[in-house]
């Protein structure tokens, strides 16, 4: 009998019949092959169905249902459940390297962990929208042991920090005192919960070419400059808009930042797509593109400017989780994740580092961090629900 404790993946090898009840609840997504290998694993029924405002006890009785009526279901099932001791969802520049990099030390060390289970993935997109589901997990077990996430996302929302961040369930992991080139922004948790891995630093690239004569951006207020009206690109897609940018504009200039960022705002891309647009010449272009100080290294074209912001590139925060009492248990792995040779890795993608030794030189110097006072103090879900919804219906006008 199902219960609602069992993730997705069960349930789907459980009897296949069972996934067109989700998809009648337009959850279908989440069976799709790929998705079940991913977050399937460790993704609970109640959690899903709570997420989506879906009655738990009459789905259930549904899904109950079809089992009762099928004499073919399999018993076994129960057998592939998972615990997953180490997850890392990453910006798209980080992920590969990374996962190259991890599962190299792994293979190296196969006795130590052989039986780690693991997931990593470029940063959870919106088809599978796993962050959301934080927002109703009440029990630890449901998580990694390890967790590597990327963005102001839903960690920093108040159901995930009331129910395990205020309760200590997880803490920093730091065997130094992190370097300068973070810290002095005060990136590290005063509270000692967060260990903050990296930044993913987001600047601004010109295309020359499409200012004309306009004046040239060099501060994050130009960019709401009426001159720049619907000239603008950014992370983004159909009703997504980046919150690691548009939360900064909040901080500093409050709602009506959003409104007039709305207004500039062309569309909204990966980066990978911004890279082969920008400086290309195509009627999409824009004059200004916002994008990770990565991808902006990848831009060929002679007409494309980088600029690196006079107040500081925006540190979109990349950080790790680990359970308080798992931290003796994943001792090595840790150490490995906050080595010298990880921040060498990460360098080498520009990506700062937060070990004593590691060189930032490929790196400007000024950053622009939301803060933690700024982070604790809001509502930080509730506060990005009234943004989006602020800057769509500008946007969409």
């Amino acid at each position: 009998m199902i219960t609602g404790t069992e993730n997705l993946l069960q349930l789907a090898e459980q009897n296949e019949k069972l996934i067109g009840v989700f998809e009648k609840q337009g959850l279908g997504s989440y069976f799709k092959p790929d998705n079940l290998s991913k977050i399937g694993r460790f993704t609970r029924l109640n959690t899903l169905l709570k997420s989506n405002n879906i009655d738990v006890e009459l789905f259930i009785t549904s899904l109950n249902n079809i089992i009762d009526e099928d004499e073919k279901v399999n018993k076994e099932s129960n057998q592939h459940q998972e615990d997953l001791h180490f997850a890392a969802m990453l910006p798209c520049g980080l992920r590969n390297p990374f996962k190259e990099f991890v599962e190299a030390f792994l293979q190296k060390n196969k006795a130590e962990f052989k039986d780690l289970n693991y997931l990593i993935e470029g940063n959870v997109n919106h088809e599978l929208s796993y962050y959301p589901l934080l927002d109703n997990i009440k029990d630890e077990d449901e998580l990694p042991d390890i967790i590597v996430a990327s963005d102001v996302n839903n960690f920093f929302h108040r159901p995930f920090m009331e129910q395990f961040i205020h309760n200590d369930i997880f803490e920093t992991y730091e065997p130094y005192t992190p370097n300068s080139y973070l810290e002095k922004v005060a990136y590290a948790d005063p509270e000692k919960h967060f260990t903050m891995f990296t930044a993913n630093m987001l600047v601004m690239v010109v295309d020359k070419e499409k200012l004309g004569e306009r004046k040239m951006p060099k501060k994050w207020e130009d960019l709401l400059d009426p001159a720049f009206e619907n000239d603008v690109i950014m992370r983004g897609e159909e009703d997504f808009f980046c919150n690691a940018v548009m939360l900064p504009f909040y901080k500093d200039e409050g709602m009506k930042a959003i409104k007039i960022l709305a207004q500039n705002i062309k569309s909204g891309l990966h980066p990978a797509e911004m890279v082969k647009l920008a400086g290309s010449g195509k009627p999409e272009c824009a004059a200004v593109y916002i994008m990770p100080y990565f991808f902006s290294k990848r831009i060929k074209s002679q007409k494309a400017e980088v600029v690196w912001p006079h107040d500081g590139a925006i540190a979109s925060p990349v950080f790790l989780l680990a359970k308080k009492s798992k931290l003796n248990q994943h001792k090595l792995l840790l150490d490995f994740l906050l080595s010298k040779e990880m921040a060498e890795m990460l360098l080498g993608r520009f990506f700062p580092s937060i070990h004593p030794e590691a060189d930032p030189e490929c790196l400007p110097q000024t950053v622009k961090w939301l803060g933690w006072d700024f982070l604790k103090q809001h509502n930080i879900g509730a506060l990005k629900d009234e943004i989006r919804k602020e800057f769509m219906k500008v946007w969409n006008k």
